[in-house]
Formats: C-alpha cells, structure tokens, sequence
C-alpha cells in the first residue's frame, strides 16, 4: 500500500472513531446510564470496540462508572466540575442562575438586584452585568464558569441570530443584536442563546416525561404560549430558526388581534391574559391564572369553564401540529398544566383530537414534570450537552437557590 494509502486509512480510522464515540455520548445523553452490553446492543457496536471508546471517555472525565456489583458497572456522562451560567431573559426583567457542581449550589441573581446600571432591566448591558457578577463570585467560590447559557424569551432567527423583527416591539432593547456573537465577545466563555421554548422543552426531554422519546413537543402555557420541538435529541428549529411558534397559530380566523399582526392565534385563547379576560364580566376576576387554577380546584364553575375552554383551543391547534409531526409525546409545561384534569379534559375533548383518533393513534398528552425554571434548568442541559457531559437526574439544589448567600459577596 502507498504512503497516501496508508494515510487516508488512517483518516478513515480517525473518523470512524470519532463517529462512535459521538454516538454513544448520545445515547447516553438520551437514556441516562448504561452497562457497556447494553451500549454495544443500541449501537451494534462489539463489546471491544464499546469497551476501548469507554475507558478513553473516562481517562478524559466524560463518563464515569457506578457500580451496580463487583463485576459490572453503569456508565453515565460525568457532570461538570465546575459552575455553568444559566440566564432567563423576560420582556421586563432578567433572572440569572450560577449552577456551581463542584459545591452543588445554586446561586441566584435578578435584574433587581443591580445597583448603579442605568440601563433598562431587561437589555444586553443587563444580561452581561449579571453574568460577570455570578463568573466573579464563581471565582470568589474557587470555581471557574465552564459555559454561559441564554434563554430569552422571543423567537430567534437563523439567518441573523437576532431577535426576529415582529417580536422587537416586546424586546425593544434587543433589535438588530446576533445573540451569540455579542455575548461571546463580551465574556469569552462557550455560549449558547436560544429561544425560551426549545430550552424548556430541552429540559424536560432529558429529565422529564420526554425521556427516550425521538419525536417530542412540548408547550409552556402561562403569561404566553411557545413551542419546542425535539427530534433525536436535538432542538428542531427549522430553516429560519422558528420553528415551534404554536402560540402564534390561527386557530379562529375573526378572534382577537395579536401583537405578531394576525388575527385569532392560540395565544389570544389560551394565555394568562386571554383567561383572565374571560373572567372579566362573569364577576369572578382573578389576578392570576395561578389564582384561576386556584379556585378551579376548589370547586368555583367558572374557572373551571374557562381552564377547560382553554384546553379545547390548545387541542385544536395540537392537532394540527400531530398532522404535520407525528410526535410520539406531546407534553403541556407552564402554570396553565397545574390546572391538570380540568384543562386536560378540554384538551382531549376536542373535535379535532377526537377525530385524530377516529384515524390513527395519537400521540400521549402529559402534564410536564418540570414547570418550575424550565428554561434556566434546559439551558443547564444545553450547555452540558455542548460540553459532551451530563447529570442523570435534577438534583435537589438544582431546584432550590442556595438559602443565606450574602448577594454583596456575588
């Protein structure tokens, strides 16, 4: 064989190694921690093969054994040794979380807590305050930020990786930035920055009901109404990078006005605003869908009524999207899913779900596991995933900010 010969065999080797290490990080990634004959079954790949690529991953520190007996272990995707950055960014306010793995703590910050910045308290300048204030109390800790991640609640573009225009009238500070690129200039650290829906639905595929499913939506429900799509364990965001917009599908061609500049979306039907304005004249107003769901628990008719008309209007649209999807799991995250039974029963009874299933089996409707910080928790997720490792579980402190930090020492 000649020496371009030999070298583009080992070109081929080099790459065919690669190739498998990646696919078994995935599945791990997908279906937390496995015995090495279980990998080598789900990857068809030899136990010798499997074997090699597993003590390489643990000689590097991205997986790690836990010994089920004396002979044989589980291998799972080790979790970071450091801190991971995971920042919400609301229309009106930003919330920034400092995940520190090596002291597993959670340490959290909001816009509120700035004194001294003149700019408005959910804008870039913000954002990047909070984030140097949680990398310098990490180093204050001992411990050094691994990655920045950004949910941000408006829909992102492909194209320019800003903001999209219809959208800038909500986050009027943010028009015309590429995400990414600004926030990895400004802190030199690995960032990812992604629509507030995908991180949600990230989360609760890889710790919640979604887990093992290939084909998974889910829908948070609250102040508004977003969609993420997960398709073999990635985000889906389409060729213009919006894809999962339910909130903004028609579903009632002469309803209301949406701010997106069309006439009768889902978000008009089934959001915070939406329900509590159907309350208005039935002298039962609320303050809060949380104080809706409330009362529909404790027996008052008319919440009940609107949480169940609610699920009727989400039902019409999660049709359409089990028409053009197919997915195997649909899972419904935001305050609107504590309702349970009474939005789900609206949900299920509606025409268009009791038709799919005249047709074909559809998919399951479940209540999210995560409702609570989805998005913060799905950028944990996110970044874990870019950095090649993981955590099995949502581990109690990453649910609870650590109590008596002095937020001075930050």
């Amino acid at each position: 064989m000649t020496e371009s010969g030999h070298g583009s065999k080992r070109r081929f080797e080099r790459t065919d190694r690669q190739s498998n290490t990646q696919s078994i990080l995935d599945l791990l990634r997908a279906n937390g921690p496995l015995t090495q004959a279980d990998i080598s079954r789900a990857t068809s790949l030899s136990r010798a093969t499997v074997n090699n690529i597993v003590q390489a991953l643990r000689d590097q520190g991205t997986v790690e054994y836990e010994w089920k007996n004396r002979r044989e272990a589980l291998v799972g995707l080790s979790s970071a040794r450091g801190a991971i950055i995971s920042i919400m960014v609301h229309d009106m306010a930003v919330q920034a979380c400092l995940f520190d793995f090596a002291q597993q703590t959670r340490l959290d910050l909001s816009s509120g807590d700035l004194v001294g910045i003149s700019a408005p308290e959910s804008s870039p300048a913000v954002v990047l305050a909070l984030a140097r204030r949680l990398i310098d109390g990490g180093a204050g800790r001992g411990v050094s930020v691994a990655g920045v991640a950004i949910a941000i609640e408006g829909p992102i573009e492909k194209s320019t990786g800003a903001i999209a225009r219809w959208a800038w009238q909500r986050l009027p500070h943010w028009k015309g930035l590429n995400l990414r690129e600004y926030f990895m200039r400004h802190l030199r650290l690995p960032v990812l920055v992604e629509n507030d829906a995908n991180l949600a639905a990230f989360a609760e595929w890889t710790w919640g009901v979604g887990r093992r499913c290939n084909h998974f939506v889910h829908i948070t429900c609250g102040e508004g109404i977003g969609g993420g799509i997960i398709l073999n364990g990635e985000i889906y965001q389409g060729g213009s990078g919006l894809a999962g917009e339910i909130g903004h599908m028609v579903i009632e061609e002469q309803g209301t006005l949406c701010f997106c500049g069309s006439r009768g979306c889902l978000s008009g039907f089934a959001t915070e605003r939406a329900i509590l304005a159907a309350l208005r004249d039935s002298e039962k107003s609320r303050n809060s869908l949380s104080e809706v769901v409330d009362s529909a628990r404790h027996g008052d008719a008319a919440c009940q009524r609107v949480l169940f008309e609610a699920g009727v209007h989400l039902g019409k649209a999660l049709a359409t999207v089990v028409r053009v999807m197919g997915p195997d799991i649909i899972a419904v995250g935001g305050t609107l899913a504590t309702a349970g039974d009474i939005m789900f029963d609206g949900l299920r009874s509606c025409a268009e779900i009791i038709n799919l299933r005249a047709i074909a089996k559809s998919p399951e409707f479940l209540a999210a596991g995560l409702i609570e910080d989805a998005p913060v928790l799905g950028g944990i997720a996110a970044m874990l995933s870019k950095l090649d490792l993981g955590s099995n579980v949502v581990e109690p402190w990453m649910r609870m900010p650590s109590p008596g930090i002095d937020q001075s020492a930050i």
